[in-house]
């Protein structure tokens, strides 16, 4: 009889199920992860039911799938990290296409995301309090929009959870990668001051943090709690010419580094035919002649941050109230102000200089020919030239203002025969602003005037008035949310457990704007430095699950979340998901999702912007060669959205209280997934309606639209562990994390090939890619001992081939080495109410690996900027205090 209830209740649960899926799959499909997640202990019990990243259902304990990742407040501290983006992009997670404050020449600049899977930023959704935020106002790479990860005051964080398996059915589209959720602090109690300085061996970034927690009210006693956060964070920045590797424009040093400044923006020099220049004579101050007197070089690393000068101010309050035993109501408000200022070299006129003509809305050519009757011209006829201000540093000051206030009422009541149940009913309300000054741009007028009115000495230049202004840019994005969620563990009781269900609905409200450069758009300064973005649409959202004991110690888990959108309709994403605990020392699990990603407003508005990168020219004037090609990029209103699948299986293994393993195989399927095609096929198509030319046949730039294209196709594996031992000497706990990623294919629709990226660098061509290693991973030796506990971690990055080298031509090994850095931090617990701490990160001072791609204009670090940061060996010293 047992079994005919367990049947008739599974085949109803699944009936149901397959009635969603008839209905709504015509539409879209998506994907989700398992909604079971888990701690090392599966013996740990807790009375009060919790809130777990990845699921609806809360549980009295976190028992299941290793494919959270939860990371304490002690880990992140022990880490040696001062910021939550440093700390979150140093994780194994966070394996490739992410990219930071420290990019040169960054599209969102200030700004620092997390990518997981490799996916690029806007495939992973980041969560404070589980609750959905408003992205940085810019987009990294002009495409991926994403949560600045800096804007959280690092001392309210309680602890960060990591579900890496994607959760689509229910968060949404954009948790295809996964979820990253920060938990703040709330019920604290007390007050701690926190201060810190730190400072690299080489120079420049100096830094220092103040910060300030406390807490007051009893929510038990008092029925209410406030607790409140703030810190300050500086960095004095640092220049590429402060470290060996990047000191000067000359990286012949390295394999397939090339002896002299790869940039136009880097030379003076006459364009006496379309193969043949010939140096000023003589060179500017400052230059330097070459020996066959060709053209006239500068070393510019000192004009360009390797770290941005770094100002933030991050404040947080959450109030507390106990209604009644039952019912709990809380309000957050939280602010962040944070200003960087990039270098970005210098201003420069040359033969790829760009300006933007507003009415046909196309790229021209920046005339840089001076005239025959020009004083300065010494041949005669009209003859263009290559000219470089070495004494106009350019810059971009970026301030980012960041707010978000919510406010909610949680509780909990009983229906007979039916359970216990929670809810949750909340509003938020949160946006970035973001406004750039672009310091010292080319005023096009002036530049123009000066050459044919021979104002302009250009061995020995004075600059005539006006020729260099400020520009201006701002953007702003706009977050409403209203969520509602009820859940119960126990709906009705079959042989095997109680069944667990939880639904949900959610209402929000996106806006996007981009507002062009002020200047720039209007074609009155150079270079044409465009981007434009305008969209906002209205998301509706019901989500559902199911939790259902099987058999003793099986659960199926059946998740499914119901999207529409405004701008293209609707989508149904179903989960589904087996978790088996034979014993209590195993915990087993295995998933399979549906899902889907909506364009964003970048990808599918009336979008435009610009972006450059190097590529090989077979149909330049005089024969092949590298170039730095310009790329006039729009946005497309028939995009359709992405479609997903999603798999996951693994193991959890805690033999005893000291020991926990686990391992897991993931892989993610994104059908039509959202890109351009490749450049370098464009240019080497030489299509005269995508390549267009100038009169000389030099590329002028390249159109470009977003597409859906093929199907990109990555899996790979995750491993854990963690083992302690206690000995006379103290407690020894060895800890890792590891990543290694299998295949990361591309494949180009209608049979136009495939491409497996993982290992190597070719997706660097692509909107959503960058270098990826296989392996990255965090291994971690802490020595707990009396009053001192003292950690040191290795971090690894795997190696990569250099793909991209040989197609632009390039010398070189043909790949780049792995990268290991060693940190290592303690603190000191021994004085009253005093916490000592200090830590040398990059112990060995190791600098990154060399990469001949990174030294080519724009990039001239010489290393792989979405990888890596040579801040090189850095003394960190500081105190908390604890108020009684």
């Amino acid at each position: 009889m047992k079994q005919k209830v367990l049947v008739s209740a599974i085949k109803k649960i699944v009936g149901a199920e397959l009635l969603l899926s008839a209905a709504f799959v015509p539409v879209a499909f998506a994907q989700t992860a398992p909604t079971d997640a888990g701690t090392a202990n599966p013996d740990a019990t807790k009375l009060e039911r919790v809130e777990i990243t990845g699921s609806l259902i809360k549980k009295a304990d976190k028992t299941g799938n290793t494919t959270v990742q939860s990371v304490s407040a002690k880990e992140i501290e022990d880490s040696g990290y001062t910021t939550v983006g440093d700390f979150l992009r140093g994780t194994s997670a966070n394996d490739a296409s992410s990219w930071g404050q420290t990019t040169m020449n960054g599209t969102a600049p200030g700004g620092a995301g997390i990518a997981l899977r490799g996916l690029s930023e806007k495939y992973t959704l980041v969560l404070v309090d589980g609750q959905r935020v408003a992205n940085y106002a810019l987009a990294v790479n002009f495409t991926d929009t994403f949560f600045d990860v800096n804007t959280i005051p690092l001392n309210i964080v309680d602890h960060i959870d990591i579900v890496k398996t994607g959760a689509v059915s229910q968060y949404g589209s954009d948790a295809i990668a996964g979820v990253v959720n920060i938990i703040t602090k709330k019920n604290y109690h007390g007050l701690e001051i926190t201060s810190d300085l730190g400072k690299a061996q080489h120079p420049g970034d100096a830094t220092g943090t103040f910060g300030i927690l406390g807490g007051f009210g009893d929510l038990n006693a008092d029925r209410y709690n406030i607790t409140a956060a703030a810190s300050y964070y500086r960095d004095t920045g640092s220049r590429l010419s402060d470290r060996d590797m990047s000191s000067s424009s000359d990286f012949s040093r390295f394999p397939g580094g090339m002896a002299q400044p790869t940039g136009p923006n880097q030379q003076n020099f006459w364009q006496t035919s379309p193969t043949t220049t010939q140096a000023l004579s003589p060179c500017p101050p400052g230059a330097i002649g070459t020996s066959d007197s060709t053209v006239c070089n500068y070393n510019t690393q000192h004009n360009y941050s390797l770290i941005p000068e770094t100002t933030r101010l991050n404040a947080k309050i959450h109030g507390l109230f106990k209604v009644t035993d039952d019912v709990q109501a809380y309000a957050d408000f939280w602010v962040s102000r944070n200003e960087t200022v990039q270098y970005s070299g210098i201003a420069s006129a040359t033969g790829i200089s760009n300006v933007f003509n507003l009415v046909p809305g196309q790229l021209t050519p920046l005339n840089n020919t001076v005239p025959a009757g020009n004083p300065y011209n010494p041949f005669g006829v009209d003859t263009p030239i290559n000219y470089s201000f070495l004494n106009d540093q350019t810059a971009v000051d970026t301030v980012s203002t960041y707010w978000k206030a919510s406010t909610g009422v949680k509780g909990s009541f009983s229906v007979p025969k039916f359970g216990d149940w929670d809810w949750d009913v909340q509003y938020g309300h949160s946006q970035s602003v973001v406004s750039s000054t672009y310091e010292n741009t080319l005023n096009v007028n002036a530049w123009e005037s000066a050459l044919a009115n021979g104002t302009l000495n250009f061995s020995n230049p004075v600059y005539p008035a006006g020729l260099f202004e400020d520009d201006n840019q701002s953007a702003i994005s706009k977050l409403d949310s209203v969520t509602a969620t009820t859940s119960t563990t126990n709906l009705f009781t079959l042989p095997a457990g109680d069944v667990g269900f939880g639904v949900g609905t959610e209402f929000r409200h996106e806006t996007d704007i981009i507002n062009p450069t002020t200047l720039a758009n209007q074609g009155i300064t150079a270079p044409a430095r465009i981007q434009s973005v305008d969209g906002e649409r209205n998301i509706a959202a019901v989500y559902y699950q199911f939790d259902i004991p099987l058999i003793k110690n099986l659960t199926f888990t059946q998740s499914g979340r119901y999207d529409h959108y405004s701008d293209f309709g609707g989508a149904f994403s179903p989960n589904f998901a087996l978790r088996y605990q034979p014993v209590s020392m195993l915990t087993t699990y295995a998933s399979y999702g549906r899902g889907f990603r909506a364009p964003t407003a970048v990808e599918n508005s009336q979008a435009t912007f610009i972006s450059h990168q190097t590529l090989s020219d077979k149909n330049a004037p005089g024969g092949a060669q590298s170039i730095f090609a310009s790329e006039y990029n729009a946005g497309n209103p028939n995009l359709q959205p992405e479609h997903t699948k999603n798999y996951n299986i693994g193991f959890a293994l805690s033999p005893d209280s000291t020991t926990d393993f686990g391992a897991a195989f993931y892989k993610v399927k994104i059908d039509g997934v959202i890109g351009t095609t490749d450049p370098q096929a464009l240019l080497d198509a030489n299509d005269p309606s995508t390549v267009i030319r100038n009169a000389d046949g030099s590329l002028r730039y390249i159109n470009m639209q977003f597409q859906n294209l093929g199907s990109l196709d990555t899996d790979g594996f995750d491993f854990d562990f963690r083992k302690s031992l206690s000995t006379g000497f103290g407690t020894f706990t060895l800890a890792g994390d590891w990543a290694y990623v299998w295949h990361f294919k591309l494949t180009q629709p209608g049979g136009g090939g495939t491409q497996d990226f993982a290992g190597n660098n070719g997706a660097l061509n692509q909107p959503f890619g960058a270098s990826n290693p296989r392996w990255k991973g965090n291994t971690s030796l802490t020595w707990d001992y009396a009053k001192f506990t003292t950690t040191l971690t290795w971090q690894y990055t795997g190696p990569y081939s250099n793909i991209i080298a040989d197609q632009i031509g390039l010398g070189g090994t043909g790949s780049v080495a792995s990268y290991s850095q060693f940190n290592l931090f303690t603190s000191y617990r021994g004085f009253k109410n005093w916490t000592i701490y200090a830590g040398i990160d990059n112990l060995f001072d190791k600098a990154p690996p060399f990469d001949p791609v990174w030294t080519l204009n724009p990039d001239l670090t010489g290393y792989d900027q979405s990888l890596y940061t040579n801040l090189g060996r850095f003394f960190q010293i500081g105190a908390t205090y604890r108020f009684k």
